[in-house]
Parts: C-alpha cells; sequence; structure tokens
C-alpha cells in the first residue's frame, strides 16, 4: 500500500505538472524534497509534508534551517483528505520561525524538556498559503491533459521503488550466531504503547535503569522505570505527567510483569 507521504508527493507532481510546471522527486534526503521548476524558469526545492487526517506532523529541530539538508525554500502542505486536494506553499523561514516560537513557549511552560521530538502543525498555522501557487512560480490554472497517464503510472512507480528502497537499507541481515567478542545485551526488553506510539525499553534488573531503545526520547537512559515512563509520557503529551514505572512498562509478549521481580 502506498504510504501517505508518497501520495502526497505524487499528488504535488502532478498539480505542479498540471499547472505548466515541472517536479522531481530528489533523492539525496530523506525529508521528501522536490525540486520544482517554475513558468519563470526558475528552480526551487520544496519540502512536502502530507497527512489524510489530524495536523501535519514535523520536528522541534525544524525551527533551524541549519537542520534542513535539503536546503529547501519553500514547504508544501498536502491535504490528501479534500477533495481536491489542497496545497499550502509556506517559505521555509516562516515555518522555521513558527515552529521556533512554539517551541519557545513548550519548553518554558516545563524547564528541563530538550528541542527534539515530532512537533504537530494544524491547518490555522498554514492557512494563509493555500493555494500560493505563485511562490512556486506557477499559474493558479490547471490543465489535467499536461500530465498524462504514463507520467502518473511512473512517478508512483519511482515512488515506491525509492521507498522499498529506503526501508531495505533499513533492514539489518540476521546474524547466525554472535561472534565470540560480541557483546550481548541481558537486559530485559519491554514495551509501552502510549498516545499512539510504540515504546521499546531495555530494563537493567541490577541497576533498575532504563534506556529508550526506539520511539520518543531514543537514546535516553533512566535510573529507575517510573522516571522513564513519566519523561517520555511527558515529551509525548506536552504536558507534566506522572507514571508508575512497574506497570507502564511490559515483556514484548504482551503480559504484565512486576519489575521489580526482575531486579532480584
Amino acid at each position: 500500500m502506498e504510504d501517505t507521504a508518497s501520495r502526497g508527493i505524487q499528488a504535488f507532481i502532478a498539480d505542479v505538472t498540471e499547472r505548466g510546471g515541472k517536479a522531481v522527486r530528489l533523492t539525496h534526503s530523506r525529508r521528501n524534497p522536490v525540486q520544482v521548476w517554475g513558468d519563470d524558469g526558475q528552480s526551487r526545492i520544496v519540502r512536502v509534508r502530507s497527512k489524510l487526517s489530524g495536523d501535519w506532523q514535523a520536528r522541534k529541530q525544524d525551527e533551524s534551517l541549519d537542520d534542513d539538508d535539503t536546503g529547501s525554500q519553500f514547504w508544501v502542505f498536502v491535504d490528501l483528505a479534500s477533495s481536491p486536494h489542497e496545497f499550502f506553499v509556506v517559505p521555509s523561514a516562516e515555518v522555521a520561525d513558527d515552529i521556533r516560537a512554539e517551541v519557545d513557549l513548550w519548553m518554558m511552560d516545563t524547564p528541563g524538556r530538550t528541542r527534539t521530538g515530532h512537533h504537530a502543525i494544524p491547518l490555522s498555522r498554514v492557512a494563509h498559503g493555500r493555494g500560493r501557487w505563485d511562490l512556486l512560480g506557477l499559474s493558479g490554472e490547471k490543465d489535467p491533459s499536461r500530465y498524462s497517464d504514463a507520467q502518473r503510472a511512473k512517478t508512483a512507480e519511482t515512488l515506491h521503488a525509492d521507498a522499498l528502497a529506503r526501508s531495505n537499507a533499513r533492514k539489518k541481515p540476521a546474524k547466525a550466531a554472535a561472534l565470540p567478542d560480541e557483546e550481548i545485551d541481558t537486559r530485559l526488553e519491554v514495551v509501552a504503547d502510549f498516545e499512539g506510539y510504540r515504546l521499546v525499553g531495555r530494563f537493567d534488573s541490577k541497576t533498575h535503569s532504563l534506556e529508550i531503545m526506539r520511539g520518543p526520547m531514543q537514546g535516553r537512559r533512566f535510573p529507575d522505570p517510573t522516571t522513564a515512563a513519566s519523561a517520555v509520557a511527558s515529551h509525548i503529551s506536552g504536558d507534566m505527567e506522572t507514571h508508575d514505572g512497574w506497570s507502564f512498562w511490559r515483556t514484548e509478549q504482551g503480559e504484565r510483569i512486576d519489575l521489580r521481580q526482575n531486579s532480584i
């Protein structure tokens, strides 16, 4: 099944083409950049964010243009739920300033937070960019005949192959056996589900420390399960959360356990 990001890029490329421009998906970054040529002959790099429902998702780190390895001049927010699809064009510098202002408020609310993690962008913050094709040097009028079924199929095929290649690159080949000098992680693997996120951690029964292996706050290590549970829940929700870590985390098999039993 085609993912939301690929669908959004395909819809964007189709609209650009139907407006007399040209658009090509770039592969030097995993952040969905597209190079667009407008009627004015100029080239622009665009970051595409797509959604089927709710808010668009970015990262708090997007507050800095220095962290943007795409070199984008614009972001395009694609609403795939609307018919026809809607597109909101906003300059990259404006997006960064907006995210930075929101993150500043979020940091002030609870000192000690880190400026990392997911960042939701609601429609109200990009609505002024609706249909601003002129920013990309494109006409507001479309001619569907400019984007043929063959072009549509080729774009979809290219995006699918690109997504498959990235997926395969993330997969690591299984090892038949550990090498003699390979360090084996003997810590207990635990998981937790919170507000749509699957969190994976490693619990050390000797020290009671817990390290987040996958999910928000990945790589952070905490002195005990409760501190870990409260920190990651607060990070995700944006509010101060307090959770009992001994019941928040469970084994991968799905059975709730008392982690204290593993600290003996």
